[in-house]
C-alpha cells in the first residue's frame, strides 16, 4: 500500500510539473556556425499563459548571452541590443520573425548541424517573480534561412513548375 501511495504522489507530482509551467517554449533552433564564427542567433517561439517579459538568455557553450533587435538606420539594417521582449499573454511571439531574437556571443566551441544546445531564457512576470527555462535548441545546417525567409510550404510547391515537383530518373 506504501508503494502505490508514493507511485501515485510521484505521478501527481510529474503532472503537476508538467502543467505549472506558466511560459511554453517551442521550435527552439540556433544556425551551425562557420569556421571561426564566435556568435550565434537562437530563434524560438514563446507563449506566455500571463503577461511577462523575456530578459535574459545564457547557455553554457558561450560567454554570455543579449536579446537583439533589428532597426533601419538611413538604408542599412542593424542588429541593437535590447533590454526585454513583451511576452503578451496567451499569444506566440516568435523570435527571428519580427526582427527580434536571441545572440549567443563568444561561442566556446562551433555549433555543428543535428546537435543539441543547451541553453536558457529568463522571463519576468508582472508580479517580480522571474523563471528560468532550459532549452535544448535544435542545431541546423548553416544553409537553413531564418524563421522570417522560409516560404511557405503549400506555396512554395505552388511557385515550382511541374516538373520540379516530381521527376524520375531512367538508368
Amino acid at each position: 500500500m506504501k508503494k502505490i501511495l508514493c507511485a501515485g504522489l510521484l505521478a501527481m507530482s510529474v503532472v503537476t510539473q508538467a502543467y505549472a509551467d506558466d511560459v511554453k517554449v517551442s521550435n527552439a533552433w540556433a544556425r551551425a556556425t562557420a569556421p571561426g564564427q564566435d556568435s550565434a542567433s537562437l530563434q524560438m517561439t514563446l507563449t506566455s499563459k500571463k503577461d511577462a517579459t523575456l530578459i535574459g538568455v545564457g547557455s553554457g557553450k558561450a560567454q554570455s548571452g543579449e536579446i537583439h533587435t533589428m532597426v533601419m538606420e538611413g538604408d542599412v539594417m542593424k542588429m541593437r541590443a535590447i533590454e526585454s521582449v513583451a511576452l503578451p499573454a496567451k499569444t506566440p511571439v516568435t523570435l527571428g520573425e519580427d526582427g527580434n531574437h536571441l545572440m549567443l556571443i563568444g561561442l566556446r566551441e562551433p555549433l555543428k548541424a543535428g546537435r543539441k544546445l543547451p541553453c536558457a531564457v529568463t522571463v519576468k512576470f508582472a508580479d517580480g517573480s522571474t523563471k528560468v527555462l532550459r532549452i535544448l535548441a535544435q542545431i541546423k545546417p548553416l544553409e537553413t534561412p531564418s524563421i522570417a525567409a522560409q516560404p511557405q510550404p503549400v506555396a512554395q510547391a505552388a511557385a515550382q513548375p511541374a516538373t520540379q515537383q516530381h521527376e524520375h530518373h531512367h538508368h
